[in-house]
């Protein structure tokens, strides 16, 4: 197998067991009504355990990253998916005492974000070289798609075979905590840091000093790759309202949009987030790319805002929201390669990704939910007027940011070429 395979063969054991290590604090999205019997807890308490999951993990995200880069990411991501393995299992056995689930979403941010999420995605840029960084983030990105579908498909078959719903709870978690530690294991025998020749990377430091993490700070390039992770990631969160769109306003079955959100929301993501990775390596930079997606979202979105007709206006609006979709997987799928493209070293890159993830993933999951539904408290049917101009702002936001980061680099070419 040549070295090229063997660092796609890594990215995927990479993107297999980054799919297994959400599914536990996730799990009440896929059995909400089983986790309130099986568990005996009220909706207030089961709410809880993400909110305070979500507390942990943004707390965590930032020394997490000095983590990523002071320690092998290897024994990091093997290491945290082994413990989120065994509290699958220590929920197993005690989920009927709250203190204990307690425990086990704080233990599974620890494992799953505190170190492990700038760990990753660090070792994707470090065994990919600089002209195939798009697309190893963007094949890893689908990659995480396809395990996360397959870990929760498994989930269901367990879940399936039990005629308790306690006991198939438990069976289900349980598959959940041998996947986690089967992707560790396969992320232990694949992936190798020194894949990629030094010479194209540069030699990862062993130790990094504060003084170094805290330089992240002083690059203006990073923020601007944190407004295009925000911009690209607030609009697919944010579309998650085109399902109450299609049934409230246009009319469609609960059902039909219950399916149409599935492909939307994880189905796609295996076909964008490669398809976006390619066409980001061609134009040599995941920026550009990001222009190319945020037009395209932007115009669908004013169409669809804007469409009228009859019947057949269901079955042109289902195409152009799977084409949004799949163009918005493109610039998310891409978007963390923006991190190279804006210049950041490789040995700080685990706290480059920590701030862009704090900037880019929590605050649009702490204020885009509730803002979005206020509108539609507020102004019923009309408030989806409000959020569409708000997804093409984050489009015309996310425009201008990336603009100006292939300006950036244009011009720090230009200085490169005069002083040679």
């Amino acid at each position: 197998m040549n070295s090229r395979a063997k660092r796609y063969v890594a990215i995927t054991a990479l993107g297999l067991v980054y799919g297994t290590m959400f599914n536990l604090p996730y799990i009440k999205y896929v059995f909400y009504d089983a986790m309130i019997d099986g568990m005996g807890v009220s909706n207030t308490k089961l709410g809880l355990l993400l909110t305070v999951y979500t507390i942990v993990s943004t707390a965590g995200l930032l020394p997490g990253g000095w983590i990523a880069d002071r320690f092998k990411t290897k024994g990091i991501i093997v290491g945290s998916a082994f413990l989120n393995g065994i509290i699958c299992f220590f929920f197993m056995f005690t989920m009927k005492n709250y203190a204990c689930a307690m425990i086990t979403w704080i233990v599974s941010a620890i494992a799953g974000v505190t170190a492990f999420w700038a760990a990753i995605l660090k070792a994707v840029r470090l065994i990919s070289p600089e002209d195939e960084q798009g697309r190893a983030y963007g094949f890893w990105e689908g990659v995480c798609g396809l395990s996360a579908t397959i870990g929760n498909f498994v989930a269901l078959y367990v879940f399936s075979r039990f005629d308790s719903s306690t006991a198939a709870l438990k069976g289900a978690v349980a598959s959940m905590g041998v996947m986690c530690l089967i992707g560790g294991g396969l992320v232990w025998w694949l992936y190798d840091e020194n894949m990629t020749s030094t010479d194209e990377r540069g030699e990862e430091r062993k130790q990094v000093s504060i003084k170094e993490t805290f330089a992240v700070f002083k690059l203006p390039k990073l923020y601007l790759s944190c407004i295009i992770v925000f911009c690209s990631y607030g609009f697919f969160s944010s579309q998650s309202f085109l399902t109450p769109y299609f049934t409230n306003v246009l009319g469609a079955a609960v059902t039909f949009s219950g399916v149409l959100a599935i492909f939307r929301s994880y189905g796609l993501k295996i076909l964008g987030g490669p398809v976006g990775g390619v066409i980001a390596d061609k134009l040599h930079s995941p920026s550009k790319l990001a222009i190319g997606c945020y037009i395209i979202m932007a115009a669908v979105v004013i169409y669809i805002a804007n469409a009228k007709g009859g019947s057949e206006l269901i079955t042109i609006l289902t195409v152009l929201s799977l084409v949004l979709a799949t163009v918005c997987f493109m610039a998310r799928g891409t978007m963390w390669a923006t991190i190279g493209e804006a210049e950041i070293p490789p040995e700080i890159s685990g706290t480059a990704i920590s701030v862009a993830s704090i900037i880019g993933f929590n605050i649009p999951d702490t204020f885009l939910p509730p803002l979005l539904g206020s509108w539609l408290d507020k102004y019923g049917n009309t408030g989806y007027e409000y959020i569409f101009n708000f997804l093409i702002g984050l489009c015309v936001v996310g425009v201008i940011a990336a603009l100006a980061m292939v300006l950036s680099n244009k011009r720090s070419a230009d200085k490169k070429i005069s002083a040679n």
